[in-house]
């Protein structure tokens, strides 16, 4: 298995146990038959929003405003989070239909997958050998070597 499929594997797992706690906290705070009522009711709560984020895009066709395609998925994911049974889920997806909440997260996202800027000058400069020079690591000129024509050096004996 690759370390992504473990790592997903884990995430499942976790949320599977936040799950439970959740349901159990919450069973413990209001009883069995209202923590099922909850649960049933945040279910219809996200078919019911499902419906009308059909209607709304059947309504608009295919008008488009900047980052409508980001909340609209958004949106969607939230009412995915409520129709999914247990209670963690149900506080991210309400948390999600709260527009402050969207636009945080989208300005997040929108943030995340935009290329650093570039300057607006030339990536390459081509310069002739006599237009530069090598610098040392302390940014001064290096020195040119003397070459010797191999009469004053001494030879060896």
């Amino acid at each position: 298995m690759t370390d992504r499929t473990k790592l997903i594997g884990l995430a499942l797992g976790l949320w599977l146990a936040l799950e439970i706690v959740a349901f159990a906290f919450v069973l413990r705070s209001v009883g069995l038959l209202a923590a099922i009522a909850l649960g049933l009711g945040t279910t219809a709560l996200g078919l019911a929003d499902v419906k009308r984020l059909l209607s709304v895009w059947r309504e608009r066709g295919n008008v488009k405003r900047d980052g409508a395609m980001l909340d609209g998925a958004m949106q969607a994911l939230a009412s995915f989070l409520l129709i999914l049974p247990g209670f963690a889920s149900d506080v991210a997806g309400l948390a999600l239909k709260s527009p402050s909440v969207r636009t945080a997260l989208a300005a997040r996202i929108r943030a995340r997958g935009k290329a650093p800027e570039k300057s607006g000058g030339p990536q390459t400069i081509d310069l002739a050998p006599h237009e530069w020079k090598h610098l040392t690591p302390g940014g001064r000129p290096r020195r040119k070597r003397k070459k010797s024509d191999g009469l004053d050096a001494p030879r060896p004996q």
